[in-house]
This record gives C-alpha cells, structure tokens and sequence, in this order.
C-alpha cells in the first residue's frame, strides 16, 4: 500500500516544491472562464495568477488582464507556462505570449492562427549583448566575473520575434525600437502597469528635511543589469549623499562579496532588502528619498521605478534604456561612472521648487499613463487592433 505520510513529507521540501511547482507549470489550463466560445486563444505566459494572487510583481495583472480581454472579445482562454508543455495548436485562433509555444508552432508547419508576441523587455539580441557589456564593465573594475548578476537569455525563441503577425512591447518606444530593428510587422508599445497603494500627496507632505539628497534604488534580479554597482561606485565617493537599496541582493551572493564593504559598511548607504510595497517601511522610505536612480542597460517599462514614482512622487533618475518617459526627470546618458555623476549633478542643481515641481509632474504622468486602467485600455486596443489586421 502507498504511504502518504513520507510522500508529503518530501513535497514540503524546498526540493519537492520545485519539482510540484514545475508539475504544475507543465499542465495546461483549458478554459479558464468555462466559457465554452467557439473561438479559443492560447496564452502562454505564467500561470501562477490563475492559482492566487500577488503583488511581488506586475507580471500577475498582465497575466489576468489578457485572459480577461480575450473572454471579453469572445475567446475561450487557455494558459499554458512559457517552458510548460505545448499542446496541439492546429484548434487555436490565437496563440498569444512568449516562450517555446512558437517554435513549436511555426516548426510544425504553422496554420491559420493569428500569432501575437507579447514582449516584456527589450528585444534580446539588445539585452543579451547589453547585460554581457554590463558584466565586462564590473569584470576591468573587480577582476572577477560576476555572470549570475546579468540578465542573461538563454532561450532567445528567435521565431517569436521574426515571424508572428504582430508584437506588443511593454515600455515606451526605446523599447519598441529594438524590436522593430529585427522585425518588420507591427511593433506596438504598451505602457507598463504599476501597483498604486499609496497617495503620492500625502508621502511628499510627509518627507523628512534633507531628502533632496536621499537615493533610491529599487530593483529585483540582475544587480549589475540593473545598474546597482554604478550606483555603489558613485555614492561611496559622495558620502554626503544617501542611497536606500530595496531588493533580494541575498540572492547574488558573489556580487554582495564583491561589493561587501561599500554595501554594509558605508554609513550613507542603506541595504533594506525586500521591501513590500504594501507596507510602512515601503512608505518610509519614499518619504525619505526625493530621487529614484535605475541605470539599467535593458528593461521593459521598469514597473519598479514607476512604483516609486507613482507612489512616492520620486523623481526619476534613469537610462533611456529603463524605456520610462522621464519628462521631468533625469536621463542618465552613458551607462559609465562619468555619466552617473553628471546626472546626479543635474539634481544637486535643482532647487527646492524645481524638486517639488518635477515630483509632482512625474507623478501625475506616471498615474495618467501607467495605471492599471489604462495598461487594460491600452493593451485591449492593441490586441484588437493586431486581430483585425
């Protein structure tokens, strides 16, 4: 007779998790609405969304928002993982999403399927080459190769970006254009979403004195992708300035080595870890920053700083590569320690006024243009658009 007790026993173990984790990813969601529509859709993106719900990351509304727009314009929706198993395609009008699915499709002879790309970042041919570039750089500055800290693509689904019918890009046009440079359907930018659960208003009426020279860094995986050791070198020589570091840096265990002593040992830097978004010490450190500073090489709309923007009414001090429109913000022209200083020089210049100026400014553009409700308008005019064509 099977034993339960040693079998649950082994699920409960990181291990097991994975492995029930992956099992799950590996099975396809039929029908997610039980519409039963004549016309079906498959998405293939993340399935997590279907089973609970989160705010760790955007990724989960882009997920549902989608299945909510295809039940909406009459599709039976099913989702599958973007590594899960491919199921047969030849039932399908719409294959929508990334990952493995389109491979199997276009290398299966294809149909009469409308395919449409969903692009969450920057092409990868620009990523790829960018986040390499980035590791280089940190390699001539610390003689060591810290690879785990890039934003590396193994699976570059060359077909998911050279021959669907249509690609939606999430981010502004910086993002679009590395897309169109590879590609010569339609590419059509989609504002990337951010969770509001704060009054932007009420954190700047809250901000302490002296946060005209408090930082914020704000980011996930990827710490040299993402430009964290440009700000570590920076800040370090500028000790009257403060850095307030949000992020699972535990997670990239060689570059915390490498940059040990400037992340734990310099009194103006500060390493809060992994931050909710829903809570006080979130709060508390929008109200003690005036900037938020992201000098990544490659991302899609960069839902982090927008997060800090739209929350806390911090001004953006970003590459044009964040794909974030920082009409009153900073550009960070040159991903180099010399184009960090002149950015930040460009704040230390502003005046008390122009601060407050911007921050409002770059709130409001960030709740006008990256709010869930029109992230929903916006996407649902591109699918549309992309069916009809």
């Amino acid at each position: 007779m099977l034993k339960i007790k040693p079998i649950i026993k082994y699920l409960i173990t990181p291990f097991g998790m994975r492995v029930a984790n992956k099992a799950r990813n590996y099975m396809l969601l039929r029908d997610v609405y039980s519409s039963r529509y004549k016309k079906r859709v498959l998405i293939s993106y993340i399935k997590e969304p279907f089973r609970y719900d989160s705010f760790t990351h955007t990724s989960f509304y882009e997920a549902t928002t989608t299945a909510r727009i295809f039940d909406s314009l009459g599709f039976s929706v099913d989702v599958m993982h973007y590594e899960g198993r491919v199921p047969p395609l030849g039932a399908y009008d719409v294959i929508y999403g990334f990952g493995d699915v389109f491979q199997s499709y276009f290398e299966g002879g294809g149909g009469y399927a409308k395919t449409i790309y969903y692009g969450t970042g920057m092409h990868v041919c620009h990523q790829n080459t960018a986040t390499l570039k980035r590791v280089k750089d940190v390699y001539r500055k610390k003689s060591t190769w810290l690879c785990q800290s890039a934003r590396y693509v193994e699976k570059v689904w060359t077909h998911q970006t050279a021959l669907v019918d249509g690609i939606i890009a999430l981010g502004n046009d910086r993002c679009a254009a590395t897309f169109r440079k590879h590609y010569d359907g339609p590419v059509l930018s989609c504002p990337a979403p951010f969770f509001q659960t704060l009054d932007y208003k009420q954190v700047m009426a809250s901000r302490r004195a002296g946060a005209r020279n408090s930082y914020l860094w704000f980011g996930s995986a990827g710490l040299i992708h993402k430009g964290l050791d440009l700000c570590l070198d920076y800040f370090y020589s500028r000790p009257e300035l403060e850095l307030h570091i949000c992020g699972n840096l535990e997670l990239e265990p060689d570059f915390v080595k490498a940059y040990h002593s400037v992340l734990f040992e310099s009194p103006n830097i500060y390493v809060h870890g992994f931050v909710n978004v829903q809570s006080d010490i979130f709060k508390d450190i929008l109200a003690a920053c005036s900037f938020v500073v992201f000098p990544s090489c490659s991302e899609g709309g960069s839902p982090s700083v927008l997060t800090a923007i739209g929350n806390g009414g911090l001004i953006p001090v970003v590459s044009s590569e964040s794909s974030i429109t920082a009409a009153h913000g900073v550009v960070i022209e040159v991903l180099t320690s010399d184009g960090m200083a002149d950015a930040i020089t460009k704040t230390i210049n502003m005046t008390d006024d122009e601060i407050k100026f911007c921050q409002i400014m770059s709130a409001e553009l960030v709740l006008a243009e990256n709010s869930l409700q029109n992230y929903e308008r916006m996407l649902r005019s591109h699918i549309v658009s992309l069916l009809e064509a």
